[in-house]
């Protein structure tokens, strides 16, 4: 059988798999560096604005998001609607389908997600926010 430049070599086998390889370092390299400027944004966030999570006893997500939290040093309050009465009727007043819920400065969202926190974080503490203050149109320049 000849090899007459149809069939795959050695060379482009190891080339494709080089490729793979590449490819697939890079992604996650990608993945650990979004996920480390979330867990920065997310302490950082955390030191002046306020992050509730709204948990129940034998809820897996819930102890892997608390888990998340704690490692990497972000400062939450736990809401347990199994145990704190106020805490459930929080929870209900919301009309979440589930936990673990997550409260960032009066923003809510079902499940926990780093890179929404971060976002919340920023969306409510960010340059020129002002959430003590109604927001006033400004008078036009005479």
């Amino acid at each position: 059988m000849s090899s007459g430049g149809n069939g795959l070599t050695a060379r482009s086998l190891l080339g494709l798999a080089l490729l793979l390889a590449v490819t697939w370092g890079g992604t996650q390299a990608l993945s650990w560096w979004q996920g480390e400027r979330s867990a920065q944004a997310v302490r950082e966030g955390s030191r002046t604005g306020r992050l509730t999570l709204y948990t129940t006893s034998t809820c897996p997500y819930c102890a892997r998001a608390a888990s998340w939290l704690d490692s990497n040093d972000v400062t939450w309050r736990e809401c347990n609607i199994e145990r704190d009465a106020a805490c459930l009727r929080t929870y209900e007043q919301q009309g979440a389908p589930g936990v673990p819920l997550v409260e960032v400065n009066g923003l809510w969202n079902l499940g926990f997600n780093p890179a929404w926190v971060a976002a919340a974080f920023e969306k409510t503490q960010g340059p020129g926010v002002q959430p003590d203050k109604p927001k006033v149109p400004s008078a036009p320049l005479p």
